[in-house]
């Protein structure tokens, strides 16, 4: 009985861990879309302030805007960079490579965002743009397509073709392999990109 109640006990404790990892990257998703939308939704939000009677108004509404649309970007990208090891891949059926290619192309998106002001250097808020917007593609074909591609049920049943089954092949804990060798590739490539975004944290600091 006892040893049941261990064993019960650890799939209790497991299940939970692969739920918050799996709330967590819901969470960088929602934020990653919520910055992305936001950034395009600048030049409508600018107008909207025309719109308010009250000064203290638009200000509490631009204060409220620049926090959701600048910070859940950074958000995401600190959660996403957490979810991105070997033991958690094992575990949870992340999309590759799209997931941390997406969170790459998120990190080169946001050295752009703090190396210059986007409001005046056109080039730079170009650049940004396409990068964010291509992060938010690559996101979202991983996670519509790899991760919740066809189900368990589909494939038994023989409903799902050679396309989904591929697919489904592309989850982080279905093929170790594919696993390993992306984290191997991409984590440098992250570790660059979180030292460049902390130096111009800095230099923008000092300024």
């Amino acid at each position: 009985m006892f040893i049941e109640g261990e064993i019960f006990k650890n799939a209790i404790s497991k299940s939970f861990e692969e739920w918050t990892i799996i709330s967590f990257y819901n969470v960088s998703l929602v934020l990653l879309f919520l910055g992305l939308i936001f950034h395009h939704a600048t030049d409508f939000y600018k107008s909207s302030l025309d719109n308010f009677k009250i000064k203290l108004s638009g200000e509490n509404w631009a204060i409220l805007f620049f926090i959701i649309r600048d910070f859940s970007l950074f958000a995401a990208f600190g959660i996403s960079i957490l979810l991105i090891n070997p033991d958690m891949f094992a575990d949870i059926k992340f999309p590759l490579p799209f997931f941390p290619i997406g969170v790459i192309l998120l990190g080169i998106a946001l050295i752009y965002k703090l190396k210059g002001d986007l409001e005046t250097n056109s080039k730079h808020r170009k650049i940004f743009n396409i990068f964010l917007l291509l992060s938010g593609m690559v996101q979202y074909f991983g996670f519509v397509f790899v991760m919740e591609a066809a189900a368990k049920e589909w494939v038994s049943s023989g409903v799902a073709g050679t396309f989904w089954n591929s697919l489904r092949n592309l989850r982080s804990n279905l093929n170790p392999a594919l696993s390993m060798w992306t984290f191997y590739i991409t984590f440098p490539v992250l570790l660059i990109i979180l030292l460049i975004m902390l130096s111009s944290g800095l230099k923008n600091k000092k300024r």
